[in-house]
């Protein structure tokens, strides 16, 4: 079989199954005790009846028996009911991850043979036996790679944090299960402590009754890299250490760090008025005021355990005659620490004023103490001390930094152009909006090459300007290691990046933030290297930039806009055309992945996704975002935590010294076509004059998403009731939870139904086997083929659309059916078993899921009833949240 990452959907296994069944009993014992025997029979009365139908699918009306049940229901038993389902969905998630815990286990422990994931180990393994790489060639890439994991805030993690701690305190007692599985009376004691844990869900309010702030985004995203990767990060870095000690007989530089953490968490204003130059500051000096905590408490415990005598000159030096050298050396250090958590915690709970000279400003205040030590005790015969939990200590402040994760700041084009336009009409009385490109691009060229700048403190009228330069004045005081980059949301235009750079310049932010460019919607993909040669054939903008250009590309947006076949197809070309046009100005490219967790807006796994790039487009380094829900999937619990890092780092390596081959130019022929096929569907059917869309806003769920709180930034880039201004996570989420997952297949029937005709069936099927591109893009959408369900579309359908809509959902399921004949016929039988495996767990979240989606069907019927009572209504209202909760759980994203 072949070999997968832990993206893909586990096989169920007998202590997987033991697992969901245990965790299932207790909830069913909690809520009997909770709500009586009556409610208690209801959920089982109801989960039988969703199983049976598993069997009876195809049968006229399979859903009635359940319908009838909880159309029924009083409100408040159907929220209930939804919260049941809902807690048990994500119990099967924990339950799966507890499994692939122990399959990771299980591969440490060299039962090697029974794993069916691809782990670091195996993929260096093959790389030193392949004789066209040179072991020398595969030390000199993992000792310069650079890897950005970006953390952003986006709206997609519905549970609450305060239950995603107790369900993390559910797996640990699982661990511990599996421990003590022969000690009778530790497991009586393990039960009851999941009783009462159980029993303390039940009774949590799992809604998010209100939005959080930014600076409570920014928060949640600290506690991520506290609560796992930040013991992580050590373990995965000494791993990929002893691969190279054990296939080379020598260790990496001392200074290799392989990864680091980026957050628009308190940085992102693209169309979130809540983002201010305030909160940004703010976001800074909590993240600092983290890392310190964590450093303080490293330090205090190595200061405990060095208690040593014996130590170097250099130390003695500094610390006089004493008997505890090591820990009189270091308590200096820990005591700015200390001071520097504690002086920003009184400025930003009690507003005293703080002075920035006292606290931590760089890394090297951390790392030169340290090294001192390391080299006293490696000279003093302690060498076993040295690479202990110092050295852990020294890898995480090269990893972390002074703030744990660089801060991005990302803004929206139109508003660098508005300030600009607002300075030009004052000193020039122009108008900034009439110019041409090539005047824009001439005008910033010269203000930014000139010494003198134009703005004045007091210049700006305009609200929305002041809070723009507010943002760029905020900058100006960061330490140089807390910033990031710059990204430009919706570039369209060379003078979108030059208006950055030129701001930056008239701030005399003097260690200024690279500019990135995100490419996102389907004519910024096209137009991508006409802007950037723009650029590049400016020899001034070559040498400012240091021969080294970020570019970001968007999956969402580009996905909304045209359709995920042809966005797909347009991204891999910007990428393609980017790299030829940066060899001929020998500009060093960095790409940047603005991925989201579904597969309609990027989502995928790593591996695959790396190795479908085009060639030397990663080569070392590479940049990528983890947003929502997926942050948690892939980062809350350390064995997966480690587990994903390693894979960054073995993709990255994979992709670099084993680039996959030019594409033929007959399959780029006919990956163009259908791509123009595919964008031309799936505009055809979003028409916004067609049933299409009231077909959306009548039989989704959209609406719900501003209720869920669970971002800070709204639903909509403008204050605009159309599809262009809604954002690309509601569009994907309101399809996911009707189970028809439009966003990652509509446009593809058509585009496969032409490329399957006996013209280029051959060509097609050479794609899928020998193109890892067009072979990812088939493995994604074989994914999602297993996710949607039509029947489930028609259960709302039946509650909510009128004749024309039912007409609109009916073409739908049609085009569907197609792409799924479609997808066995081209794709080979190995491939199609090969795949289905990975699938199982889908279907048997189905028995359960299916519940939730008829709930949340009945629940929108009756919210559209005049006449209901607060009380009533209230019910309803929470049930709907419950019911989506519960969905996403199932489906494992949201948007």
């Amino acid at each position: 079989m072949i070999k997968r990452d832990l993206y893909y959907e586990r096989i169920p296994t007998k202590s997987l199954r033991e697992d969901v069944r245990y965790l299932g009993d207790i909830l069913g014992r909690v809520i009997k005790k909770q709500e009586g025997p009556s409610f208690f029979k209801l959920v089982e009365d109801t989960r039988l009846l969703s199983k049976a139908n598993l069997a009876n699918k195809h049968v006229k009306d399979p859903f009635k028996n359940i319908l009838n049940k909880i159309k029924n229901l009083n409100p408040e038993n159907t929220f209930k009911l939804a919260r049941a389902f809902n807690h048990f969905m994500n119990f099967i998630n924990l339950s799966e991850t507890t499994d692939a815990s122990r399959k990771l286990d299980e591969y440490e422990n060299n039962k090697k043979n029974s794993n069916k994931n691809i782990f670091i180990e195996e993929i260096f393994e093959k790389l030193f036996k392949d004789k066209k790489i040179t072991n020398k060639k595969i030390y000199d890439v993992a000792k310069k790679l650079n890897i950005g994991i970006v953390l952003t805030a986006h709206p997609t993690e519905v549970k609450r944090r305060t239950l995603i701690q107790k369900y993390n305190k559910i797996i640990k007692i699982l661990e511990q299960r599996d421990l003590y599985k022969k000690n009778l009376s530790k497991l009586k004691t393990l039960d009851k402590d999941l009783y009462n844990e159980i029993t303390i869900i039940w009774n949590t309010d799992e809604l998010k009754r209100s939005k959080p702030s930014p600076s409570e985004e920014a928060r949640w995203g600290l506690a991520v890299i506290e609560d796992s990767l930040w013991d992580s990060i050590p373990k995965v870095y000494r791993r990929l250490n002893n691969i190279f000690l054990k296939n080379m007989g020598k260790s990496l530089p001392r200074n290799f760090n392989p990864i680091e953490f980026g957050s628009w968490m308190g940085g992102d204003r693209d169309g979130n008025p809540n983002v201010t130059a305030e909160v940004t500051s703010e976001a800074l000096l909590l993240s600092r005021w983290e890392a310190a905590k964590l450093y303080e408490r490293e330090l205090t415990n190595l200061i405990r355990s060095l208690s040593m005598k014996k130590c170097s000159t250099q130390i003695l030096n500094i610390t006089g005659k004493t008997f505890e050298p090591y820990r009189v050396f270091l308590r200096p250090l820990r005591d700015k620490l200390r001071a520097t958590h504690i002086l920003i915690k009184e400025h930003l709970v009690n507003k005293k004023a703080l002075d920035h000279k006292k606290l931590l400003s760089n890394t090297d205040e951390i790392l030169k103490p340290l090294r001192i030590v390391r080299d006293s005790l490696n000279r003093n015969q302690s060498e076993n001390i040295a690479e202990g939990d110092l050295l852990d200590l020294i890898r995480r402040a090269r990893c972390f930094g002074i703030n744990l994760a660089k801060l991005d700041i990302r803004q929206e084009s139109s508003r660098h152009t508005k300030l600009i336009s607002e300075i030009v009409k004052k000193e020039y009385n122009k108008d900034y909006f009439s110019w041409n490109e090539s005047e824009k691009i001439a005008f910033l060229s010269s203000k930014i090459k000139s010494k003198k700048n134009l703005i004045k403190k007091s210049l700006f009228k305009n609200k929305e300007n002041k809070e723009v330069w507010s943002t760029f004045n905020v900058l100006v005081d960061q330490p140089k290691e807390c910033l990031g980059a710059y990204v430009i949301s919706m570039t369209s235009a060379a003078s979108d990046i030059l208006s950055v750079a030129y701001l930056q310049k008239e701030a005399k932010i003097i260690n200024k933030l690279r500019v990135v460019p995100l490419f996102e919607t389907l004519d910024d993909l096209r137009n991508a290297k006409s802007i950037m040669k723009s650029l590049f054939s400016l020899p001034w903008y070559r040498k400012s930039i240091n021969y080294k250009q970020e570019i970001m590309i968007g999956y969402s947006d580009s996905s909304k806009d045209a359709g995920k076949l042809s966005a797909s197809w347009h991204q891999y070309k910007l990428q393609d055309e980017i790299l030829k046009l940066a060899k001929k100005y020998k500009i060093d490219i960095t790409f940047f992945h603005g991925r989201g967790g579904s597969a309609g807006r990027g989502g995928g796994p790593i591996q695959a996704t790396l190795k479908s790039q085009p060639a030397n487009s990663v080569n070392g380094k590479i940049r990528i975002t983890d947003q929502g829900e997926v942050i948690q999937q892939k980062y809350g619990y350390e064995p997966l935590a480690k587990y994903n890092l390693c894979s960054y780092i073995g993709a990255v390596v994979q992709a670099t010294l084993n680039p996959p081959a030019e594409p033929k130019i007959k399959w780029k022929q006919l990956i163009e076509k259908m791509s123009e096929i595919s964008m031309k569907s799936y505009r055809g059917n979003i028409n916004e004059k067609s049933d299409f869309i009231r077909y959306f806003r009548t039989v989704t769920p959209h609406k719900a998403l501003g209720k869920l709180s669970i971002g800070s930034r709204p639903s909509k880039r403008k204050n605009v009731d159309n599809i262009q201004s809604l954002r690309a996570i509601p569009w994907v989420f309101a399809w996911t939870q009707i189970r028809l997952f439009l966003p990652a297949w509509l446009g593809t029937t058509e585009a496969l139904n032409y490329a399957s005709s006996k013209v280029f069936k051959k060509t097609l099927i050479d794609m899928e086997k020998n193109w890892p591109f067009f072979n990812s893009t088939m493995d994604i959408l074989d994914m999602v083929i297993s996710k949607v369900d039509p029947e489930i579309s028609k259960v709302y359908e039946n509650q909510l659309a009128d004749k024309n809509l039912k007409i609109v959902g009916k073409k739908l399921r049609l085009q569907f059916e197609t792409l799924k004949r479609l997808n066995k016929v081209i794709t080979p039988s190995q491939i199609r078993k090969q795949r289905k495996v990975f699938r199982t767990s889908v279907i048997i979240r189905n028995i359960y899921s299916e519940v939730l989606h008829i709930t949340q069907s009945i629940v929108m019927k009756k919210l559209t009833l005049k006449k209901l009572d607060k009380n009533k209504k209230q019910f309803l209202d929470d049930a709907l949240m419950a019911s989506i909760a519960g969905i996403s759980a199932a489906m494992k994203n949201t948007g």
